[in-house]
């Protein structure tokens, strides 16, 4: 069913909202590519979306959608879910999310045309240790195992980096990665001024200073106390990680005692940004957790190997080739 041969990459889109389907036409065609389909998915079932010749489906749906589930089964052509939240043109992040969504699509369709003729900030020249997308791991009672099983059973191959905001003691902090990196190839880290994030990296937020991503996504340190109670503040550098890494950002709350957090998750979730929980049952200290869940932010829970095994099949869909 590719329609590649016509000589520029071909791609359907499936959009709910309409003026969110408007201006995604307007950036897919923008970047050079054939918009041969877009429409409403109230309006299609799946014997229509057979008919359409395509290279690629982008799909922006809601998250339990019958004909997502049946292009995922049966499309012969690489189908994305989701583009987040669309930035305004005037806004700084723009661009920053014209180069995520580009740089998801460039894999799986190629390079339009039109691509030599966007500004150079649109199109990723990007190294191949630098992380498709970047995640935090909150914790706390009980989080270094679970964060340990999780690591464990999740390849460091992945295009994928996290930072493991895990409340401790700060003479405890340097002796994270020698605990956390046993058994598996992630590089757990402590935070070194300038350093960058490279996927397989796993940063441990610093307890007695606060933690910024400067340029680049360089790692900046300051001696401002972490705001709150808590040190370090899940909550601050959840809001760190959004402003420096937009919609390629996630979390996973980890067993705990408090709250610490769930503020920041009910921002991302409004963002569309994936918020994970560990379950009650493989909790050492569910409280955390379950506070995440309780609020309605948690888009999906398990254990920290369920966990590890959905982040691998979410990787797989928003990055196919950056594996």
């Amino acid at each position: 069913m590719s329609v590649s041969d016509s000589g520029v990459p071909a791609i359907a889109l499936l959009a709910g909202n309409e003026s969110k389907r408007n201006r995604l036409a307007d950036v897919l065609t923008g970047f050079g590519y054939r918009l041969v389909f877009a429409s409403d998915p109230a309006e299609l079932d799946a014997g229509r979306l057979a008919q359409i010749e395509t290279d690629a489906w982008l799909l922006e749906l809601a998250e339990e959608s019958p004909l997502a589930d049946w292009l995922l089964e049966h499309s012969p052509v690489p189908v994305l879910l989701g583009v987040g939240d669309i930035p305004d043109v005037s806004d700084e992040e723009y661009p920053r999310w014209q180069r995520r969504l580009l740089g998801k699509l460039q894999p799986l369709l190629g390079a339009p045309p039109a691509t030599d003729c966007l500004a150079p900030a649109i199109v990723p020249q990007l190294p191949h240790d630098v992380p498709s997308c970047v995640w935090v791991l909150g914790a706390s009672l009980g989080g270094p195992a679970a964060v340990k099983r999780f690591l464990d059973i999740l390849p460091a191959a992945l295009p994928v980096a996290f930072i493991y905001a895990q409340h401790i003691d700060a003479g405890f902090e340097q002796q994270l990665p020698q605990i956390l990196g046993r058994q598996n190839d992630w590089r757990i880290i402590n935070c070194q001024p300038g350093a960058h994030l490279r996927r397989g990296d796993v940063l441990v937020a610093p307890v007695s200073r606060s933690l910024r991503f400067g340029s680049g996504g360089a790692v900046q340190l300051s001696d401002e106390a972490w705001p709150g109670l808590y040190r370090p503040s899940i909550e601050a550098v959840l809001d760190e990680t959004v402003r420096a890494f937009g919609s390629a950002s996630g979390v996973i709350v980890f067993s705990g005692m408090g709250e610490d957090g769930v503020g920041a998750c009910g921002r991302l979730r409004q963002q569309g940004i994936e918020v994970w929980t560990q379950d009650e049952q493989s909790s050492a200290c569910a409280t955390m957790p379950k506070a995440v869940k309780d609020a309605g932010f948690s888009s999906r829970e398990g254990s920290p190997e369920e966990l590890a095994a959905a982040l691998q099949h979410w990787l797989l869909q928003e990055w196919p080739l950056a594996l």
